[in-house]
């Protein structure tokens, strides 16, 4: 047994209740006067019989008001029976939760299709009109259709009908279920049902956190909890699970190479798939993918050359016929420049044959004799001491190479320029004072530095250390791994500074030492490399070895244009960085598959101004230039890990569910009978509404018929008629 309502609140308002007519009642008899009187005291003896019987009637009303009382604040109370009761009614609240990630899309007649007819069956044979519902599509962006409305079999059947497919978001199963929670909490039935369908994707279901369990466990608590697996056609399916730049240049009339990884989400193996790549919605290449077995994935490469600078829209597109269109198409967006201006501030003093600046290697390694000035990299190499005079918006990149000193000025400086975009590489020497550098750079000043940096170690012998890539999906982490092992093993450190990573940074390579090599950092729109060893030959043998250049190159290729981070993932909120913009101002937003731009304001984010974007469909979403001020273009694409369309069946998931009592119903069939079998719960509300209303009625007649006898009654004497009107009038109140 239990209350829907506050137990405490109308038990005291209950008794306040029940003490008015009793109150009453004892006001009346302390009010009345005695007066001793001979005459008086014969007509009392007189009477005793009579007030005896009258004191009967009185107390019978008074029971029976008091009664109706209480039966009234029991009513508000509303107790309900936890077993099925005859003497009970039978009052459900439902949660309806539909499975609305990508992966329900799967067959000619969707998972989806099959969870709404579902959802539609359960409702119109188990819901009673009137009772409160709830109806929602859980996604990663759960959307509420229906919010504990009575439920009204017109309405509900409108809302159903308009679902033809699932959005393009994954399954956050733990945020959902906080969701259904709420929605749990604000019904007021004696009976709670929760109805979880879904396609019992194997992500998702197969091997549930411990978190996972414990909020269907809370759940199965407060409601009757049943997962109803949706029907499926098949668990075939090709995904297209990445599409990334893998290496060249992403400047007007550069060359670049970039992959797309093809993943077999199936059980069965599929041979039929051709992939189509597109740049700027012009098909420039078309590949068979060729026989992937189950799980098996297959990175295919297509090479492009850019003819103009800006913004360039990438797509690759599976032709197949595997059930699933959501994750059939991978977009990307590479930033096309005319050239790349960087600034050198050349630390070394020496720079004479047989003992090169740092500087002048990497000069080399960024211009080669062959490049074009125009479109290729240009360098301007300055002196330290000069940084202030210089103009950071002309620039690109700046290369720092053996700095000795930042100052707090040229700190805040190198800050503001990767903040707004510009890439900073860092090389250590043996000028550089490391203090100084986190006193500036690091996290007393700027906060911009990769790693905190610490002594020089040296190697304790003359070979020195080798190098290696780190476990990292970066580009440059990814070019060194695919270096020949050989070429790689060749380089050698003889110094170093010892470097502790920073908690956002990144370590891409390291040396047989341990320490990095290489870290990365990212800041605002912009980019921080760091390389612990220096720029010349005075630490290392980089300089001589193909390797250095190709790092070199693909670094400033990366801070200037890195399609990976302009990728994003559907369902999440952006912020589009912005330059050369004011806060509250309007920029124009053109969405995919609109042709009409939106206006969206642009924000203060921090100490950057940032245009808030909701990324609802995959597709390009761009802000265009205007009259100077640079646009911007990301890239949305759907979770890949909501691909894997592979199901568990009902009893391994019911093995899996069966410590938190929740329901697994069959996949086949009607899940109706299942559910009113499992119905527990009936409230006593209405019931106990017309008992306080039979017993009011019953005490207003007494009251009435006790009141007319009196008045009926032929009574001579003038004291005895004063006190049976008083009785008639206190009954009568």
């Amino acid at each position: 047994m239990g209350a829907l309502n506050s137990v405490g609140l109308w038990t005291i308002i209950g008794l306040l209740g029940v003490a008015v007519p009793i109150i009453i009642h004892l006001l009346y008899r302390k009010h009345r006067r005695q007066t001793d009187w001979a005459a008086m005291e014969l007509l009392r003896k007189a009477l005793v019989t009579r007030s005896g019987q009258v004191k009967i009637e009185d107390l019978l009303i008074l029971v029976l008001r008091c009664l109706a009382l209480a039966l009234l604040a029991l009513a508000l109370m509303r107790i309900t029976l936890d077993s099925n009761s005859a003497i009970g009614e039978k009052r459900i609240g439902m949660v309806v939760a539909i499975d609305a990630s990508y992966s329900m899309n799967h067959g000619e007649f969707s998972r989806f299709k099959s969870a709404v007819a579902k959802a539609e069956e359960i409702l119109k044979q188990t819901a009673k009109e009137g009772d409160p519902v709830s109806i929602v599509l859980m996604s990663s962006r759960p959307e509420i259709l229906l919010r504990s409305a009575r439920y009204d079999p017109v309405q509900v059947e409108t809302i159903l009908k308009a679902l033809n497919s699932a959005g393009p978001n994954s399954l956050n199963l733990e945020t959902n279920i906080e969701l259904l929670d709420e929605l749990v909490a604000e019904l007021k039935t004696p009976a709670k049902e929760v109805f979880l369908i879904t396609d019992s994707q194997e992500m998702d279901w197969a091997e549930l956190p411990p978190a996972a369990l414990n909020s269907l466990e809370n759940l199965q608590e407060n409601a009757n909890v049943f997962v109803i697996p949706a029907v499926t056609e098949g668990e075939d399916n090709l995904a297209i699970e990445s599409l990334n730049y893998t290496w060249g240049s992403l400047r007007k009339s550069g060359e670049a190479r970039f992959t797309a990884l093809v993943r077999n989400t199936g059980r069965s193996s599929d041979e039929s798939a051709i992939l189509e790549f597109f740049i700027d919605d012009t098909r420039t290449k078309r590949v068979a993918v060729g026989s992937l077995a189950a799980g098996e994935s297959r990175p295919i490469e297509f090479t492009t050359q850019f003819d103009k600078a800006g913004n360039v829209r990438l797509r690759a597109e599976l032709v197949n016929n595997d059930g699933l269109a959501d994750d059939n198409v991978r977009y990307a967006v590479a930033q096309i420049r005319p050239g790349i201006r960087v600034l050198l501030l050349e630390g070394d003093i020496e720079n004479v044959v047989g003992n090169r600046s740092g500087g002048y290697y990497a000069k080399v390694a960024l211009s080669p004799q062959d490049s074009d000035e125009e479109e290729g990299v240009i360098v301007n190499e300055i002196d330290p001491a000069d940084f202030a005079l210089e103009k950071l918006k002309d620039y690109d990149v700046v290369v720092m190479n053996n700095v000795l000193t930042v100052s707090p000025s040229s700190a805040k400086r190198l800050k503001r320029f990767v903040s707004e975009g510009g890439g900073l590489i860092v090389f250590a020497g043996d000028r550089v004072e490391a203090s100084a550098y986190n006193q500036s750079l690091g996290a007393a000043g700027e906060g911009i530095l990769p790693a905190e940096l610490g002594e020089v170690s040296s190697s304790e012998t003359e070979e020195g250390w080798t190098m290696e890539a780190a476990k990292s999906d970066h580009l440059l982490a990814r070019l060194t791994a695919r270096y020949p092992e050989k070429l790689l093993d060749a380089i050698r450190i003889t110094k170093q500074f010892e470097a502790t990573p920073t908690e956002n940074s990144e370590v891409l390579i390291t040396s047989q030492s341990g320490n990095p090599v290489l870290l990365s950092r990212s800041t605002g729109s912009g980019t921080v490399l760091l390389f612990t060893t220096s720029a010349s030959k005075r630490w290392n043998n980089l300089p001589r070895e193909p390797l250095y250049a190709i790092l070199l190159q693909q670094a400033v290729t990366m801070l200037t244009s890195n399609p990976d981070r302009l990728q994003l993932t559907v369902g999440n909120d952006a912020s589009l960085l912005l330059t050369k913009r004011e806060a509250g101002e309007f920029v124009d937003l053109l969405r995919p598959d609109t042709k009409e731009p939106e206006e969206i304001r642009v924000i203060q984010n921090g100490d950057q101004l940032a245009a808030p974007v909701s990324l609802t469909k995959r597709g390009i979403y761009e802000i265009k230039a205007e009259e100077g001020k640079p646009g911007v273009a990301i890239a949305a694409n759907v979770n890949a890990s909501e691909s894997n369309v592979r199901i568990v069946e009902s009893a391994a998931l019911s093995n899996t569910l069966d410590s938190t009592g929740v329901q697994v119903l069959n996949r086949e069939g009607s899940p109706s009978k299942a559910i009113k079998d499992a119905r527990r719960g009936s409230e006593l509300s209405q019931r106990l509404l017309l008992a306080a209303l039979i017993v009011f009625i019953l005490q207003s007649i007494l009251a009435r018929r006790f009141t007319n006898r009196i008045n009926r009654e032929d009574i001579k004497d003038l004291s005895t008629t004063l006190q049976m009107s008083q009785v008639a009038a206190a009954r009568r109140s």
